[in-house]
């Protein structure tokens, strides 16, 4: 049997959801260890709404995954993550959702060891109406297969994801042998960044080099 990825596990978590709560649109993503979104996997959704969210509506969202962490539900509708934020963040959330024509909104939340890893959102248009009681109650046993199919992910996947976006970039171009002024070129960043995010990434998985810190997150 082919090992479980995130890539796979979203490609299916999208199906699923969607084959038994019908959305609009959808996303699938993973949660790091600063609880942002991100490896967004995208279904239905145009690449300008999705530019739009992250460029300007991100820190508004009340389902975003630190909002969701914080009810500690594992579906949260649109309706109770606004009910949780300011009413003038809400009306300037809803007002870009309405922009795209997307009238309703469900998160749900996968966690492992109570650390929240993964999401998926499924967007709704006028024409399916706002997800009923009955189908957010509905969502619960499909938030505990994923739940159980991300403990079945490879441990070096769960080392990744606890790091930032910007320190998976940097030990993945490391597990390639870049050096650190390829780094610095490749992301855009002085030599002194890239050391101190070298220093950063030795200190969380214990390591005292480049090469120990590849086998730590890829053997």
């Amino acid at each position: 049997m082919n090992p479980v990825t995130y890539q796979s596990l979203g490609q299916h978590c999208l199906s699923a959801f969607r084959h038994f709560v019908p959305a609009s649109l959808a996303a699938f993503y993973r949660i790091d260890a600063n609880l942002q979104a991100c490896d967004f996997q995208l279904r239905g959704m145009q690449p300008p709404m999705h530019a739009a969210y992250l460029n300007g509506y991100r820190d508004l969202d009340p389902l975003s995954p630190e909002a969701c962490a914080a009810s500690g539900l594992p579906v949260m509708s649109l309706e109770q993550g606004l009910r949780r934020q300011p009413a003038a963040s809400g009306q300037l959330y809803q007002g870009f959702l309405r922009r795209y024509a997307v009238i309703d909104v469900v998160e749900v939340i996968a966690h492992i060891d109570e650390r929240p890893v993964m999401g998926i959102s499924l967007l709704r248009h006028a024409d399916q109406g706002p997800f009923s009681a009955h189908e957010l109650q509905g969502l619960l046993p499909l938030h505990g297969l994923m739940q159980m199919a991300a403990q079945g992910l490879p441990d070096a996947q769960d080392r990744l994801l606890q790091l930032t976006p910007r320190e998976r970039q940097i030990a993945l171009l490391l597990r390639d042998g870049a050096s650190n002024k390829e780094l610095a070129r490749e992301l855009g960043i002085g030599l002194p960044t890239v050391k101190t995010h070298l220093l950063n990434l030795f200190r969380k998985q214990a390591v005292s080099n480049r090469t120990e810190l590849v086998a730590a997150l890829f053997i």
